[in-house]
């Protein structure tokens, strides 16, 4: 029998991959039979995924993927902003080994978009990148802060990767606000880096804004 762990690991995948829209009901019945569990085993990997932020639950409707408000979108990105910013404006004091994870990510960040631009993977190594990037702050707490609420934001950028593939955006374009990021980091020079993380926020903000405002 599955355990909570295991069912809130399938829907959670299921729910990156923009498979289960937001909005979509998650009701414990259908769930379980769907997914060979019990309702209570779905109803605790229900609670978990709400611990995620990908699930709500609202009185007499019951539990829902996460739909974004605009005031989600504010608060989320409010968070890079402060966070990312900080981040960039260290790079001019972060040691050494910082620096070369903030290179290795977006490494791993690119190869992840030439072989799904559209995927799960690639959202994954995005949040990397940025977590990389406010790693260079030297917090463990910041670092355990943003932990807490990077399923959330993993949502949020496969939300912005969906809209780059409908556009059909040149993964060239895709991959060159990271690249500018990376390059400022590594130089270090703290004004530059911030100047592009906050460019970069500032331009797939309005972005998820209106896909919420339209949905």
């Amino acid at each position: 029998m599955s355990s909570p762990a295991q069912v809130a690991a399938t829907l959670r995948e299921q729910i990156l991959a923009l498979t289960r829209a937001p909005g979509a009901p998650l009701r414990e019945v259908a769930l379980a039979a769907e997914l060979e569990c019990s309702r209570r085993t779905a109803r605790e990997a229900l609670q978990e995924l709400a611990r995620d932020g990908l699930v709500t639950h609202e009185p007499n409707r019951g539990a829902t993927v996460r739909a974004f408000t605009t005031h989600d979108i504010r608060d989320l990105y409010r968070v890079r902003r402060t966070l990312e910013g900080q981040g960039a404006i260290a790079c001019s004091s972060a040691p050494p080994e910082l620096l070369r994870a903030v290179d290795a990510a977006y490494t791993e960040l690119a190869r992840s978009a030439h072989a799904g631009q559209d995927s799960v993977a690639h959202a994954l190594a995005d949040l990397r990148f940025h977590s990389s990037v406010i790693a260079l702050i030297g917090s463990d707490r910041l670092n355990a802060f943003f932990a807490q609420i990077a399923v959330e934001m993993t949502y949020a950028i496969r939300l912005i990767l969906r809209l780059e593939v409908e556009a059909a955006m040149p993964l060239a374009e895709v991959l060159r606000d990271h690249a500018r990021i990376k390059d400022a980091v590594l130089a270090r020079s703290p004004l530059e880096a911030q100047r592009a993380v906050i460019e970069h926020i500032e331009e797939n903000e309005p972005r998820l804004l209106r896909l919420v405002a339209d949905t």
